[in-house]
This record gives C-alpha cells, structure tokens and sequence, in this order.
C-alpha cells in the first residue's frame, strides 16, 4: 500500500502519516509506504491518488483545504474532490491560534478588531502562501469582522512564524503547535483559539466564539481518503484499522505532541462532515474571492 502525503519528509501532514502507515502495516499485515508528493496547493498528491484506480491500496492524507476549500481557490484545479476522493476517517483536528507581535499593542481579539478599524490597511498578517488554510481562515475572519489587513505570503508556515516574532508581520494564524514555543518564551501573544487546548500555554485565552464571533469554527483537520469508487468492504476495513491506530497510546502520544487532538468518524459520517463543510464555507469563500496568486 502507499499512503501519499502533500508535504516534505517532517512535514505536520508526514509526521502523523509515518506512524500511522507503521499502525496499518501491522493491523492489515502488508507494507504500507509513505510517498512525499508535496506541491501546487495538493494538486500533486491527489493527481496522482486520482490516477490510482479504486483498489483500496493507495491512500492519501489530507486536510479540509484539499476536500472542502480548493474548489473555490483553484481556478484550474486537476482533481474534483466530489466525484474524485473517497472518505475514508479523520484521524486528527488541529486547533488555531490567532497570535501577534507583543508590539501590536493589542491583548485581545477585540483590541485588535479595534485597532484594524481604527487603521485600515496599516497592520498586516502573516500566512503560509496564498490559498493555505491560515490565508483561507484569517481571510473568512477578516471578512465576517468587515476589517482591513494586509496580507503577506510566505513559502512555509516557519518563514510566516519567523516574520511575524521579528515584528516584519503583525498577525499570525496558524497551527497552535507551531506557535506555542513562542508563545511560551512571551515573543508572541494569543489572543484566542479554536477550538480550546489543553495546555497551560493556551489555559487564559479564549475560543474564537468566545471573542465575539460565534459560530466562526477554524480548526484544521486532518484525514485519510482513498480513490473514487473503492469498495465499501474495503473503506470500512481500512477505518476500522484507523480506527485502532488512533487508540494506540504512541501513536496519541505523537498526536499531543504535535497539537492535535485524535479524531474518529465512519467512514460515512467523515463524508458527511465535509458535505456540510462545503455548503458551509463555500460560498464564503466564493465571496471573498480567495485566489492562489
């Protein structure tokens, strides 16, 4: 089997897949390879899982940019996550943190939703390129806040951190395991959350909902699917074989480690949760007009 992951070698995306490909070597008793394919928004990945054929011995690991947001990103997208991609589980959710320089000035979400309206287009924000899920999430925020604030790409979310502890951007939104070292060290501030952690490090900030904006859900998951048309035995055996990895107590362990928190769904409620995400962020994000370049 090959489990493809849109990401370099020590990538988030690969530092799950590479215990969980171990899991299912063991549970479904063949070898099961990790193949990098990183590039063009995901596009490469799952191309090639497209390519594949449904025989339930290619899979690849994904988030809810490729399942849920690329059509309404990608002008030209290779693949159609509807007729294409077959749900196979969730394994994890990765909560967010809205952080700022300390030099900001701002202690809370609603400091800052004050300060941005007090001076549009002066503060800007950080993300990990254009179309990546901190650009599509502060995007669908800064939009709900009706608030002006610059965007500015980088290549990587570590380029991103870095410019924003320097002071070069302002705001970032990303991945609370990325962000709490220097949260820790008082380089950056949180402001909030989504969804809350167990963490001293995030204990005192509060949810995004809780700062104003109910309803507003940003956490970023990650899953497994498998190409269109796999037979149902075989998606049900292979979330059944998730489903144990999960629970495997290294395999947590790496999880916490990492910020995230494990998560299990059949195969048919994961299909659901993305059917809902679609109708939900869709339009949003057709409205905001959110392009790769």
């Amino acid at each position: 089997m090959t489990l493809m992951v849109n990401g370099g070698p020590g990538s988030l995306p690969d530092i799950f897949a590479r215990p969980l490909a171990d899991k299912l070597r063991k549970s479904l008793g063949q070898a099961v390879v990790v193949d990098n394919r990183p590039g063009a928004g995901g596009m490469v990945a799952m191309q090639h899982l497209k390519e594949a054929g449904p025989s339930g011995h290619t899979l690849a690991i994904i988030t809810n940019a490729h399942a849920v947001w690329n059509p309404y990103v990608f002008p030209s997208l290779t693949y159609n996550p509807t007729t294409d991609l077959q749900p196979v589980s969730p394994i994890a959710i990765l909560p967010m943190a809205m952080a700022v320089n300390p030099k900001l000035g701002v202690s809370s979400v609603q400091e800052l939703v004050a300060k941005a309206k007090a001076e549009p287009g002066v503060i800007n924000y950080a993300s990990s390129g254009n179309g990546s899920p901190p650009h599509v999430l502060f995007e669908v925020w800064r939009s709900q806040a009706g608030l002006d604030i610059v965007h500015i790409p980088f290549k990587t979310g570590t380029d991103a951190l870095t410019s924003t502890v320097a002071g070069d951007t302002q705001v970032y939104f990303a991945g609370t395991a990325l962000v709490e070292a220097m949260a820790k060290d008082k380089k950056l501030q949180v402001l909030a959350v989504s969804p809350h952690v167990e963490s001293p490090t995030f204990a005192h900030a509060p949810t995004m909902e809780q700062a104003g904006f109910p309803g507003y859900e940003s956490a970023v998951w990650l899953g497994v699917v498998a190409p269109a048309g796999t037979p149902d035995a075989v998606v049900n055996k292979l979330n059944t074989a998730i489903s144990e990895a999960l629970r495997d107590p290294a395999f947590a362990t790496i999880m916490k480690a990492n910020g995230s928190i494990p998560l299990h769904e059949s195969a048919q409620d994961f299909a659901q949760r993305i059917a809902k995400e679609r109708a939900e962020w869709g339009p949003q994000i057709e409205k905001i007009g959110i392009r790769p370049n």
